[in-house]
């Protein structure tokens, strides 16, 4: 139970709970199987001892109410769809306190996806007022610090560029090491006003073991400490050094940056009782500006923050940042049924060209969806640093240049399916094909062989290649394949064997491209199938 001042929280009874230390600062209440009076209830609680209601919105099925007597802040959201209340407690809190002023200056409001020697996140808005929203930063490559700060000198009104809000979405390498080394290298050169992230204490190997796992050798170079649970405070130690004010951000509440609104619509809070993996605990914040909504969701599962649950159509927005570079960060299929409520017309993709419609990310089933059948206008990649103006409409080429990007993409990864004519069971070394994966899922590859006697041929044999990875394989050898793949099978290499001295064909059919060759035969006949 968590003790609060002089009551204890759950206070009714409710037995189907988790509670948990979230932070050093706050914790998490989550309350299943929860009616809507659970919330009324709560509300009138938190009042008769002592707290002051501040903020109380309803938002589709969902509520969402925050106290304060103070020094704690509580922030209280009912999902309505899925009867759970979620109940935060943060001592300190500095939120009620929180204030932004415009300043007089006025430029048109932008976006810049900045580019990476990596993959990770570097997401730089423009405010009306010349002052700057920062996301993450990326990898402490000093190329990439160098881009950051190019980024913000070519779009700052003001000698030192003024950095709002810089916001760290989760703890991993890839997304928050960046503010470490620029404030070594540009500590004097930038004004930061404030800082947001909600991240988990430096011990809590229990809730997220990965962040104890320490960087491979190649890493060692580029970061701080031996692991993201080491770096965690030494951030902090950065931070205090300076001087710079942090507020750690919880779901409902709204910052009000310039002229930018900013709802957070998930963070560590949600999710820490249901996923052990560091992107669940990734902030994500739907923005307007400059008339339209921006979602930004750093590398966020939509399977554990449940989304289209939680929000449903409120989820619509003009301008997405795609989660985990469209590595795919959860279910595919929560994924899908999240990006059709979002609907985005332009996505922001922060991996490369290759990446992403060559190795990587349209094999993901989410990202192929976004790029084949969401509808979306463009798709932004990170591949060079790219500005948008705000308010901002897609050029009418993009949609095609989508398509033909995916096209070549997908081919220049190789075939779907490859036939081989004219081989005879008296050669072994037709028997024996190589096989090149060179994007990064593992393909799965059925085999068939086909003969002259229609009742003869051999079907379901199947192997798997791994990711970038080049294999040699004989069809005949269960150490490299497996003969009989399924289940009831009438063809297999088992029970019909092969006939003597016959030509056959073989067919490869794989769920991905791939390349095969054989060292005698060149295919006669391979399809892209995209």
């Amino acid at each position: 139970m968590a003790v609060m001042s002089n009551f204890i929280l759950p206070a009714f009874g409710e037995t189907n709970i988790s509670d948990i230390r979230t932070n050093e600062t706050a914790r998490a209440v989550i309350i299943n199987d929860a009616g809507q009076e659970s919330f009324l209830e709560y509300s009138k609680y938190f009042k008769k001892n002592g707290f002051i209601k501040k903020e109380n919105r309803t938002n589709m099925n969902n509520k969402y109410a925050s106290f304060t007597d103070g020094d704690m802040g509580i922030f209280m959201t009912y999902y309505g769809n899925l009867d759970e209340l979620n109940i935060i407690t943060e001592n300190d809190c500095k939120y009620f306190s929180f204030t932004d002023a415009m300043r007089d200056k006025r430029v048109t409001p932008q976006i810049t996806q900045v580019h990476l020697e990596d993959f990770g996140m570097s997401e730089v808005v423009r405010l009306s007022d010349g002052r700057f929203i920062v996301f993450d930063g990326g990898w402490m490559f000093e190329p990439d610090i160098d881009r950051l700060m190019e980024t913000l000198k070519a779009g700052s009104v003001y000698e030192k560029p003024v950095i709002a809000m810089w916001v760290l979405t989760h703890p991993h390498i890839d997304h928050y090491h960046a503010f470490m080394g620029f404030i070594d290298k540009y500590e004097n050169d930038v004004v930061i006003e404030k800082m947001m992230f909600n991240f988990p204490q430096n011990d809590d190997i229990e809730h997220f073991p990965e962040l104890s796992h320490n960087f491979p050798d190649r890493c060692k170079p580029y970061v701080k400490g031996k692991n993201e649970m080491e770096c965690i405070p030494i951030l902090h130690s950065i931070i205090e050094r300076i001087g710079i004010p942090v507020y750690m951000p919880h779901t409902g509440q709204i910052y009000k940056i310039g002229d930018a609104k900013c709802e957070i619509l998930s963070c560590m809070d949600d999710t820490i009782h249901l996923s052990t993996d560091g992107n669940s605990t990734s902030l994500v914040m739907r923005m307007e500006l400059a008339g339209q909504v921006i979602l930004w969701t750093g590398d966020a599962s939509f399977s554990d923050s449940r989304f289209a649950d939680k929000y449903g159509t409120y989820l619509k927005s003009d301008i997405l940042q795609v989660p985990h570079h469209g590595f795919q960060s959860g279910t595919y299929e929560a994924e899908i049924e999240a990006y059709g409520l979002i609907n985005p017309s332009v996505c922001l993709l922060e991996a490369s060209d290759a990446v992403a419609f060559t190795l990587f990310c349209t094999f993901r089933k989410g990202a192929e969806y976004l790029m084949r059948n969401a509808g979306i206008d463009e798709l932004i990649t990170g591949e060079e640093t790219r500005t948008l103006d705000l308010p901002y409409t897609a050029p009418e080429y993009a949609k095609a240049e989508l398509d033909r990007k995916f096209r070549e993409g997908r081919e220049n990864a190789g075939a779907r399916t490859w036939i081989f004519m004219d081989l005879n069971t008296v050669n072994e070394e037709d028997f024996v094909f190589s096989i090149l994966n060179a994007t990064s899922p593992t393909a799965t590859i059925k085999i068939e062989l086909f003969f002259e006697k229609q009742w003869t041929s051999i079907k379901h044999i199947v192997t798997e290649v791994g990711g970038h990875k080049y294999k040699k394989i004989c069809i005949k050898d269960e150490n490299d394949v497996d003969t009989d793949a399924v289940y009831f099978n009438w063809e297999t290499l088992k029970y019909n064997g092969l006939p003597e001295n016959s030509d056959f064909a073989v067919r490869f059919i794989s769920d991905i491209p791939i390349v095969v060759t054989n060292k005698n035969h060149k295919e006669a006949y391979k399809t892209i199938s995209v």
